[in-house]
């Protein structure tokens, strides 16, 4: 008898092998019978299944069979993918299989479909992004011969159906309103249309939730700053999410949105490099009422904050400013105009003098050095510098014959300027004169320029203080000044660089002071050629002072002096050079050079390019190579064309240039690509310096996930090649610097006794960087021991100089600026700090040349919170509170000194020598043996 087809199914089926003898009929009524059956079987024995996938896709392409097979075969076919962890294979099937099989909308909480939609959205970002890349860069071709197997697979993929997955998604996306989903998507494919689309569809959906539209256009800032890679996508996208907030901030004044969306206004702004809209919210907020004036205050602060002096320069000279009147005595404004063109003199003539102040305070935030006041107020009053530290580290290499050791000398003084950076405390030098006599030639110069460090901030008092080592000037105006020696000139050069160091030090000094020092610095510097030393410290304080200002005039004086072939002064040209132009991408096919300049600023980044290739000097190539790396900070992509030119140079030390220069051109993006360049090349470069380079440069990079740092280089480690142990160990305090991490720090603790002493020296300064600003309870008080550590290497005679430096620069650094300052590579609101990225980027440069210590200035940042009122004054009963133990945020304790007792002489000798000189006496008698 045989069994009815319709009641087949009815019961269990224990194995798929009658259903797959089958598909072998030839009969279609049969093979859909058992293809519909061994669809509904497939979850439970797929391992059966599997063996006959050959048939199941020959039924799926066989164009003679219905479209219903063919689809089911499809259908069973990818879950058979599926279950074998196969995505790409299973959605390129499930395409095939219709909508019927694979139903994207209601099918929402199937494991199937979960992996199928995530498989298709990956396929669907990478055929988008490598239709926004176009032709690929050298990396990307690495990362695609590593990728064929994959894009083979996918080229199987029916493109439109696979859209069609993906806007479903979408359209889910919107009615779930999960829209930070559907950005996340079109962030990752770079689809400009997309994100338009998708913040359209928030806006308009949700017109009546001002919130829910504020948090998507939130995560829209936020997402394109951490998960774009691209910087010509991000700008577009950004000005999208700025058109939207724009929308919000023209809405009513004085609500908790419109605050709001002013803060990520202005974020978004400064991502893009807009100073005119950032000044005209700022305006805005200063016209209004008290709130929001005094959210337009926080916003300067917050700009300043971000380390670009540049930008906040061109923010406040676009500001509405008060100038009195020549005729009736009274006050007008400069005429300033909104963004669309309105004049605003109406709104300035209606200003009352209150409203003024509050314009007046705002510059004197972004230009007039008050930011730096408060922090050199703040390290002044709050300082916790112990003096034995360095009272015990100076008896240490006296006692041991160091303090005849110029390097090790020249390190303590240094180690002096970390403690005290900022402090303006220096009353150890001055109760220590003839110590610091002991100094001669570079070390002088060095000495003399770490009075910089220390008074960093305290811009005026600068020329008071180094009144006694500059160079003379001419005594009346317009002339010449004395005549300059070949000979000598190392404090005149250091007092120079000290001068710089107290005005570029702190990113928000006042402008005025800055540039009147860079004016006064400049004309020793067109008038010192004679003398390299004086020019050296002139070329490095004029950087410093003229920091991102882009002065063509400036970038010529410094050109002149690179172009005399002194190998001293002309390292520190080129890298003067960068620090001028830093950041603008000089020479770039894309630059954010004026129009004016860009013709002129190319000629010269190729005449330094020229000149490097040129000069016999390995100084002077070194500082153009630095320079370079500078003058693409920040550039991302758009640097690329001049890395890989660098690159692929036959000098190594252009090669070294190229490694900084991809730190800094994708510092805090995490760009994959650069982290490839820089891994590859830590492997295979034939330089040590090179590789060395390339390992530091994975720090800067990642600096915003600091975690995966570690993690990185922990295979290198363990390399044979000690540069590469050096460099990971710098890399790691780097990217962990005053976290106190106990795992970071239990992976340099094997390189502290490495065999190769400048590997201890690496292992010292990265666990040193690592401990900054921790209490003794950190680490399970493992701090403490490190702290003793230091103090015993510095008078161990048996460890090397190399070794040596390494504690006594640790000395310095952990307790950098009396305990109240740390290493940041990052702002508040997720900048990337210029100043401390150069700044630790030239003070890294130390390797080569020791004066580079004192640039480590740049990169300490206070860690404070500072209240202030509407007027800057300080409130009465101001306090934040804090649920965490005070031991947590203690300092360490200080050291104690150690009291030598005197030996008082013991009156039991005198018994003992009695007792001895005493008549012998009889221990047995006869009578005892009985």
């Amino acid at each position: 008898t045989s069994v009815p087809l319709s009641h087949a199914s009815a019961t269990p089926v224990a194995t798929a092998s009658g259903l797959l003898a089958m598909l072998k009929e030839t009969d279609p009524i049969l093979r859909s019978y058992a293809l519909t059956n061994l669809l509904k079987v497939v979850d439970t024995l797929w391992h059966e299944v599997a063996e006959s996938l050959p048939d199941l896709e020959e039924i799926a392409e066989d164009l003679d069979l219905d479209l219903p097979t063919r689809q089911t075969a499809a259908a069973v076919a990818s879950r058979v993918f599926f279950h074998l962890e196969e995505p790409v294979q299973a959605l390129r099937l499930a395409l095939e299989g219709g909508e019927e099989n694979f139903d994207v909308v209601n099918d929402r909480k199937s494991a199937y479909v979960e992996c199928l939609v995530a498989a298709a959205i990956e396929a669907y970002i990478k055929k988008k992004r490598a239709l926004a890349d176009g032709v690929v860069g050298d990396g990307d071709e690495e990362k695609k011969k590593m990728d064929d197997d994959d894009d083979e697979e996918e080229e199987g993929l029916d493109a439109e159906k696979l859209q069609k997955v993906v806007h479903l998604m979408f359209e889910r996306c919107y009615a779930d309103s999960e829209y930070g989903h559907a950005l996340g998507v079109a962030f990752e494919a770079r689809e400009t249309d997309k994100v338009r689309e998708i913040l359209d569809q928030c806006a308009s959906s949700h017109a009546d939730n001002a919130t829910l539209v504020q948090e998507t256009l939130r995560y829209a800032l936020d997402a394109s700053m951490t998960l774009v890679t691209s910087k010509s996508f991000r700008s577009d996208a950004l000005g999208i999410v700025a058109g939207h907030l724009q929308k919000m901030f023209d809405a009513p004044t004085g609500t908790a949105a419109h605050r709001s969306a002013a803060v990520l206004l202005c974020r978004c702004h400064q991502l893009l490099a807009q100073a005119k809209p950032v000044s005209d919210i700022v305006s805005s907020l200063l016209d209004g009422s008290e709130d929001d004036a005094l959210l337009g205050l926080q916003l300067c602060f917050d700009l300043v904050d971000s380390g670009d002096q540049n930008y906040v320069n061109a923010v406040a000279d676009k500001l509405p400013k008060k100038v009195a009147s020549s005729s009736l005595g009274g006050v007008e404004s400069v005429p300033t105009s909104s963004e669309n063109g309105v004049d605003q003199n109406t709104t300035a003539s209606s200003r009352t003098d209150e409203v003024w102040v509050r314009f007046d305070n705002a510059l004197r935030v972004l230009t007039g050095g008050f930011t730096s006041e408060l922090a050199l107020s703040f390290l002044y009053k709050n300082s916790d510098s112990d003096r034995l530290i360095m009272e015990n580290l100076k008896k240490s290499l006296e006692e041991r014959g160091s303090g005849r050791n110029s390097v090790l000398h020249n390190n303590a003084v240094a180690s002096h300027s970390y403690l005290n950076a900022g402090t303006t405390n220096d009353s150890f030098l001055r109760d220590h004169l003839d110590w610091m006599k002991k100094a001669s030639n570079w070390a002088k110069f060095s000495a003399t320029a770490s009075m910089g460090v220390i008074h960093a901030g305290h811009t005026t008092e600068a020329m008071t203080l180094l009144e006694p080592y500059l160079p003379p000037s001419s005594d009346s105006e317009g002339g010449e000044a004395p005549a300059v020696t070949s000979a000598g000139g190392y404090a005149e050069g250091g007092s120079l660089f000290a001068l710089g160091l107290i005005h570029g030090s702190r990113a928000g000094s006042s402008t005025a002071t800055r540039l009147e020092a860079s004016n006064f610095i400049r004309n020793h510097l067109r008038n010192s050629h004679a003398n390299e030393v004086i020019s050296h410290g002139a070329a490095l304080g004029v950087g410093l002072t003229a920091f991102g200002s882009g002065d063509l005039e400036i970038v010529n004086e410094l050109k002149e002096l690179l172009y005399t072939d002194s190998a001293v002064a002309g390292e520190a040209a080129g890298m003067a050079l960068g620090m001028v132009l830093v950041g603008s991408g000089a020479g770039n096919t894309k630059s954010s050079v004026p129009p004016g300049d860009a013709e002129e600023l190319l000629e010269i980044m190729a005449e330094l390019k020229n000149y490097a290739r040129e000069t016999q000097h390995e100084k002077i190539i070194r500082g153009i190579a630095m320079g370079i790396a500078l003058v693409n900070y920040g550039q991302e992509e758009n640097a690329d064309a001049v890395i890989e030119e660098m690159r692929a140079d036959r000098d190594p030390i252009l090669r070294y240039g190229a490694q900084y220069a991809l730190a800094l051109a994708y510092c805090g993006t995490g760009s994959n690509k650069a982290i490839r360049i820089l891994l590859h090349t830590a492997v295979s470069d034939v330089s040590d310096d090179v590789r060395m380079a390339a390992v530091i440069s994975l720090a800067f990079v990642l600096y915003k996930t600091p975690e995966r740092v570690p993690q990185l280089v922990k295979l290198l480690l363990e390399s044979f090649n000690p540069h590469v142990r050096y460099a990971s160990c710098m890399a790691v305090g780097i990217a962990m610097a005053g976290t106190g991490d106990p795992e970071s720090v239990s992976l340099l603790e094997p390189m502290l006794t490495d065999m190769t002493d400048f590997v201890r020296q690496g292992a010292l300064l990265g666990t040193a960087m690592i401990y900054m600003q921790q209490p003794d309870l950190c680490n399970s008080k493992k701090i403490k021991s490190f702290r003793e550590r230091l103090s015993s290497i510095i008078g161990d005679k048996h460890q090397s100089t190399l070794t040596k430096m390494g504690a006594i620069m640790s000395t310095g650094i952990i307790d950098a600026g009396g305990r109240n300052c740390s290493i940041a590579l990052g702002s508040r609101n997720g900048f990337t700090k210029m100043t401390s990225a150069v700044g630790l980027v030239l003070w890294l440069q130390h390797w080569h040349w020791f004066p580079m210590m004192h640039m480590l200035s740049l990169a300490l940042t206070p860690t404070y919170a500072i209240g202030l009122n509407k007027d800057f004054k300080y409130p009465k009963n101001f306090e934040i509170q804090c649920n965490s133990k005070p031991s947590a945020f203690a300092y360490p304790k200080r050291l104690e000194e150690k009291k030598e007792e005197k030996k008082k002489r013991v009156e039991t000798v005198t018994l003992f020598l009695l007792f001895f000189f005493s008549p012998p006496v009889a221990l047995h008698t006869q009578s005892d043996w009985g």
